[in-house]
């Protein structure tokens, strides 16, 4: 039997003082997919960031239930420790930070080293080959020893923060907008690459995006539209292509009748 891994219960949001979520019901089922969906500025990502917990978003009512337990009360690095992962649709440039060894620090494997060891430690060198075999299969292995995401171009961005969630091995990814200024060969590594996670069967994907060929791709067993700050829909993936065909204020205006 599928079980819930994390759901929201009547959960409200704000940020500056501004009401963005409001009273919004939602379950993410183990190892399954589930697609976020909505026009521009319907809360998706702000759904996602209340999730993880960043501080600018403030829950005024209701809960956020992880395996069980609230999560309300644990801060951002905590939940992401419980196992709930997230890729920015923009993330941020950290100079002085190498690729690699930010990927060693999220691992749950690292081990702290003595202070005056390089940083990686023996331990970790046993999984070198494994992490390049990771990066070469994305595309980034010329990425490794550079500063993270300094100079990357678009499709390599979003590569890498896809590699760095999956380095947490997180029960749950949710991932903004992962499809996003992609060419066509990096769809297609993003996609096949968030489908062999589909296909391993221990993970729950979250995926928010505007296109079609992603969660095609991977299947998606639920769709949740969100529209100005509450779910509105629930569906699968045959509303997809009516969805594409229709646009949100059509296809919502229709199955409301």
């Amino acid at each position: 039997m599928t079980k819930t891994i994390l759901e929201t219960r009547n959960l409200s949001v704000e940020a500056q003082g501004v009401r963005i979520l409001d009273g919004i019901n939602i379950e993410f089922m183990e190892n399954q997919v589930a697609a976020i969906l909505g026009p521009n500025a319907s809360g998706k990502s702000t759904l996602a960031k209340s999730i993880i917990g960043l501080s600018e978003y403030e829950v005024t009512a209701g809960d956020i239930i992880f395996e069980g337990e609230s999560i309300l009360d644990k801060a951002i690095d905590e939940r992401a420790r419980l196992g709930i992962g997230y890729a920015f649709q923009k993330p941020p440039l950290i100079s002085g930070v190498r690729f690699q060894d930010f990927i060693c620090r999220v691992c749950p494997s690292y081990v702290n080293k003595d202070v005056g060891t390089t940083l990686m430690s023996e331990r970790c060198m046993l999984c070198t080959q494994e992490l390049y075999n990771d990066f070469d299969r994305l595309g980034i292995r010329n990425l490794a020893l550079r500063d993270l995401n300094d100079g990357f171009s678009g499709g390599e961005i979003k590569r890498s923060e896809i590699f760095q969630v999956l380095s947490m091995r997180p029960k749950i990814m949710i991932l903004d907008e992962p499809d996003s200024g992609l060419d066509y060969d990096s769809l297609k590594m993003v996609g096949r690459e968030l489908r062999a996670i589909k296909d391993r069967g221990n993970t729950t994907l979250v995926i928010i995006s505007h296109h079609r060929y992603i969660l095609e791709f991977l299947q998606v067993d639920t769709v949740y539209i969100l529209n100005k700050g509450q779910l509105v829909y629930t569906g699968d993936m045959s509303d997809i292509p009516v969805l594409e065909e229709k646009g949100y204020d059509k296809f919502l205006t229709k199955v409301a009748q």
